[in-house]
C-alpha cells in the first residue's frame, strides 16, 4: 500500500489572507490620506490642491487606493489578480517616488517600504499557486 503526503494548506491560506489584509489596510489609509489632503488639510498641512498637478496626484491617488482594495477581495479568487497588482504596485513605487522628490515627503519612503513587502508576499503566493 502506498500513501502520498498530502500538504498541508494552512500556510498558504494564513499567507494569503494576511497579503489580503495589508492589501486591504494599505489602500484604506492611502484612500483616507487622499481625501484629507484633497478636501480637509490646509496649504500649511501640505493639503489645499492648487491646479491640474496636484489634482492629477489626487487621482492618482485615489485609483491607486481603490485598486488595492479591489485586489484585497479579489487576491486568491482570480489568477489574473497577480500580474495586475504586480503592475499597480509598480505604478505606487512611482507614485511615491513622485510624492519624495516633487513634494519633499519622507513619508513616501514608509509607502515604498510597504510596496516591497507585498511584492515579497505576492512572489511567495505566486511560489506556492505553482507548486
Amino acid at each position: 500500500m502506498t500513501t502520498t503526503a498530502v500538504r498541508p494548506r494552512v500556510r498558504r491560506t494564513a499567507l494569503l489572507q494576511g497579503t489580503r489584509i495589508l492589501l486591504g489596510l494599505f489602500g484604506a489609509v492611502k484612500l483616507a490620506g487622499t481625501a484629507f489632503f484633497l478636501f480637509f488639510a490646509t496649504a500649511e498641512q501640505n493639503g489645499d490642491p492648487e491646479g491640474l498637478a496636484d489634482w492629477s496626484v489626487g487621482i492618482w491617488s485615489t485609483a491607486l487606493a481603490v485598486a488595492f482594495l479591489v485586489a484585497a477581495a479579489r487576491l486568491g479568487a482570480d489568477r489574473r489578480v497577480l500580474p495586475a497588482l504586480a503592475g499597480v504596485l509598480l505604478l505606487d513605487l512611482v507614485f511615491s517616488a513622485v510624492k519624495l522628490t516633487v513634494y519633499d515627503e519622507p513619508e513616501a519612503v514608509l509607502f515604498m517600504a510597504v510596496d516591497l513587502v507585498i511584492i515579497v508576499l505576492l512572489t511567495l503566493i505566486g511560489r506556492r499557486t505553482r507548486t
